[in-house]
């Protein structure tokens, strides 16, 4: 499977140092690139290794540049941008994850 991480693609996080920010995406990046995962969609994959249950935030909505937005919060950039296959994850600040389908339909969570 075809697998691509991006740190920080608005460039907005420049001041982070590559150890924090890899402390704030946690191990979402190795469950994805997992090969053992490759037959599982995005979401299963996190599902499954992240063993708490993802329960969407159907309030939040992710916009085509990857910015994460609920009403009434500054809208947050991606700390980084995850295309696996057809599929693109988004890791922000707060433990807040976006997955893009193919389709173009999000789904939005809490990982923490």
């Amino acid at each position: 499977m075809i697998y691509l991480l991006t740190l920080d693609p608005h460039s907005k996080f420049y001041h982070i140092d590559e150890i924090s920010m890899s402390n704030m995406v946690g191990f979402i990046p190795s469950w994805l690139s997992d090969a053992t995962h490759d037959d599982l969609s995005a979401q299963e994959c996190l599902d499954r290794c992240y063993g708490f249950g993802l329960y969407e935030s159907k309030e939040a909505s992710i916009t085509k540049e990857g910015i994460y937005q609920y009403e009434g919060d500054p809208d947050l950039f991606p700390l980084i941008k995850i295309e696996r296959g057809d599929e693109i994850v988004y890791v922000y600040e707060y433990a807040l994850v976006a997955i893009i389908n193919a389709e173009g339909s999000s789904f939005c969570c809490r990982m923490d």
